[in-house]
Parts: C-alpha cells; structure tokens; sequence
C-alpha cells in the first residue's frame, strides 16, 4: 500500500467503506490489502483514467458489490461469459469476485480458495479475447506492478496497441478520484 501511495503522490484518505455490509453479501471476507487500498483512495482511476479499483460507491458506477451481482446474475451453468470459471456464489470455493476493471473492459478478480483470503490468486481477463492470466499475488502488489515495472505482462489492450506495457506508456502513474 505504501508503495502505491509513494508512486502516485496521494496522501492517504480515510474513506468509510460498509465492509460488514459487503461481506455479509458475499458471504466471506475481503483480502486485507484490498480494504486499505479502498479506504486510503476511495472510488477513483489509477493512471490516465484506465484503471479503476471496485469499492464502495454511492454512484454504483464503480460498486463492488452492485458489480459483483450484476455479474451472479449473467453467469450460467454452463459455458458463462466467465468460463471456465464461475462467479462467487456465497457458501462456496472457486468462484470468481471482481475487484477492478479498465475502460478496455478488462476485468480483474480474486480466485476465493480455501487457503488465506490474503493469498487469493488475481485472475485478469481481456474481455475481447476471454484470455485469462493468473497471478499469485495481492490486488494492490498487480496494480503496483501494473503501474511501475515495465517488464510486468497482462493481456492489456491498451499497452499492447502502444507495443508495450502500461508501465512503458505511462511512466508517471497519478491517482484520479471520482
């Protein structure tokens, strides 16, 4: 987390998230890091207006959970938009829950595993070709990452159409809240 706020030159907020509320929809709890990612920048877009992280928000335009039973609702039994995986269902292991998105309409979510909800898997999807990539880290290390190393891969559109990584494109990454 610090390191996100260092990058970005923002100052810390103390935004109020319901997290009993989402978690009790959910039916589980939320990785540590992405809470104080929530509370520390709130609803906003990271770099150039691409990268938006779900929290709460009184708009729903960026809600977690709005965006996560939107998603519920247009999963299916058998091959869903989301195939091979599934949309968490509260109760149950495996499922995908949303975290983040771009204006590309990539989609970033956690894997809920039975081990450390701090050790979910990220899952990011490029919508256009259904490409999935895992990577075995926390929500705020990806978007770190996404941010600042310009060796870090994730079927981005963006970066690809400037032959590179977001890293590359924007080397000076700023936090813009909503």
């Amino acid at each position: 987390m610090d390191s996100l706020l260092r990058v970005t030159g923002w100052d810390a907020r103390d935004v109020a998230q319901p997290w009993a509320e989402i978690e009790a929809a959910l039916g589980i709890e939320l990785p540590g890091d992405y809470k104080q990612l929530c509370q520390a920048f709130g609803v906003g877009e990271f770099f150039p207006q691409e990268v938006s992280v779900l929290c709460a928000d009184e708009t729903r335009v960026d809600d977690l959970l709005t965006d996560w039973r939107y998603l519920l609702e247009s999963d299916d039994d058998a091959d869903g938009p989301w195939a091979p995986y599934r949309i968490h269902e509260p109760g149950t292991t495996g499922g995908l829950i949303p975290w983040g998105e771009t204006r590309s309409a990539d989609r970033f979510f956690w894997q809920v595993t039975d081990g450390p909800v701090d050790a979910w898997p990220v899952l990011a999807v490029q919508v256009d070709t259904l490409e999935w990539n895992r990577y075995e880290m926390t929500a705020t290390e990806f978007l770190y990452r996404i941010l600042t190393d310009p060796r870090f891969y994730w079927p981005y559109s963006v970066a690809e159409a400037v032959s590179g990584t977001v890293a590359q494109a924007v080397p000076e990454p700023f936090f813009e809240p909503a």
